[in-house]
Parts: structure tokens; C-alpha cells; sequence
């Protein structure tokens, strides 16, 4: 038997092409990233965060995204040594009360420690009125969409803590 080569037909030659770019171009952007990510040494003197920020970011070529009123009146302690972006980033911001929050895209945001991990208060919420009607109607051609009534009986049957503990108990409720 003699080796013949296949004819390929257009679509399966232009697919392989396309793969074949697809990867190329997938690891290009993983060595461009790990080159993005490489400590570099910094050597920036203690000045006003904005100004020491400012250099940073020429530096490192990140962008870093904030206020001027959140930097207003901060001093930097400068950052000297090897950091990757990131960790360079951190310690400029040590003692400012300040943190880095990462964008993607290499990019940060900026903003206040406390506010970061804080939990947001809501205020007391009213409800009024009911759009079903009556909990005790049962007919269904009445009310358009589906319902369920929970009772305060059915969580303490089921010793649930909270609503979402009954709600997973309803067959479609997620």
C-alpha cells in the first residue's frame, strides 16, 4: 500500500488554522501575564501618597484607580526592595489605612481599610399590603403565578433558623 496524502477539505484547514492560532495566542497571554506579575525593584522615597502612588504606577504598569479626597493629607513611607506589583502596592499603602482592591486587567482600586470589611446597615424596611389577597384563598385561577404560604407553625415543625431553610424545603425553590 503507497502512502497517499488526504485531501482536507477547506473547513477542516481553516478549523486547524484557527486552533492552532488560538493556542499560540493562549500561551502568549499566560507569558505575558507571568512578565506583568515579575518583581521589579522599586525605589520610591517616603513623600505624599498620591505623589508616591503616582510613581508606582509608572513603575509597575498598573493602573491604580482612586479619589484624590481618599489620599488627601496620607505620607507615604516610600517602598525600596523587589515586590511583585501587587505586594508592592500593599506596602506602599502600609500605615495608610487605605487597601488595594485588584480590578483585573491589571489594575487596583483604592479604598478605606474599614469600609472594606465593614457590613452594610440597612435601615428598617415596611411592608405593606399584599398582592395575593388573602393567604387563605385557595383558588389558584384567581392569582396569577405561583404560591406558597408559610406559616410561622411550618418553621417551627421544621426547627428552621431562617427563611432560607424553609424555602429549600419548597419543591423549584433554589
Amino acid at each position: 500500500m503507497s502512502a497517499r496524502p488526504t485531501q482536507l477539505s477547506p473547513l477542516v484547514r481553516t478549523l486547524r488554522h484557527v486552533i492552532f492560532g488560538a493556542s499560540l495566542s493562549v500561551g502568549s497571554l499566560s507569558m505575558a501575564y507571568a512578565a506583568d506579575v515579575a518583581p521589579k525593584v522599586y525605589h520610591i522615597a517616603p513623600s505624599e501618597l498620591e505623589a508616591a502612588l503616582s510613581q508606582f504606577g509608572r513603575e509597575s504598569g498598573v493602573l491604580i484607580s482612586y479619589g484624590s479626597q481618599i489620599t488627601s493629607g496620607l505620607k507615604s513611607r516610600g517602598l525600596e526592595g523587589q515586590y511583585t506589583p501587587e505586594q508592592g502596592l500593599n506596602a506602599l499603602l502600609e500605615g495608610t489605612g487605605l487597601q488595594a482592591m485588584a480590578d483585573g486587567n491589571n489594575g487596583f482600586t483604592l479604598q478605606s481599610a474599614s469600609a472594606a470589611g465593614a457590613p452594610i446597615e440597612l435601615g428598617a424596611s415596611t411592608v405593606v399590603g399584599d398582592w395575593l389577597g388573602e393567604a387563605q384563598q385557595t383558588n389558584v385561577f384567581e392569582h396569577p403565578g405561583a404560591r406558597d404560604v408559610i406559616r410561622r407553625e411550618e418553621f417551627e415543625r421544621v426547627g428552621a433558623t431562617s427563611a432560607r431553610e424553609v424555602l429549600n424545603r419548597i419543591p423549584g425553590v433554589n
